[in-house]
């Protein structure tokens, strides 16, 4: 799943490729974010980025199939999968799971 995940990051990042990553705990959830500084995801597409075999409008390759994987194994752990356009440009998806789980 983090594979997945920097792989998306590097290929939609932009021209530096930059990436950042953190490992946080939050009340009783350990918290993962990776986030990217390319353009981000256009806003009307942002509900169906976890649906299987969504590619939207970006030209980069892959299967569409990524994302929902990686949403269907953060549910079967109680957790949270999360997909939004980072303040200042970029695209951050953020992973909560119950602690213990």
């Amino acid at each position: 799943m983090f594979c997945n995940l920097l792989d998306n990051a590097a290929k939609h990042g932009g021209s530096g490729k930059r990436i950042a990553a953190s490992v946080t705990m939050e009340n009783e959830y350990e918290v993962v974010r990776v986030r990217d500084f390319g353009p981000g995801i256009p806003e009307a597409e942002l509900p169906f980025v976890k649906q299987k075999f969504y590619k939207g409008s970006s030209k980069a390759r892959g299967s569409g199939i990524g994302l929902a994987v990686c949403d269907e194994i953060v549910t079967l752990h109680n957790g949270k999968f999360d997909i939004a356009n980072a303040d200042g440009g970029g695209t951050v998806v953020t992973i909560r799971l119950p602690m213990g789980n």
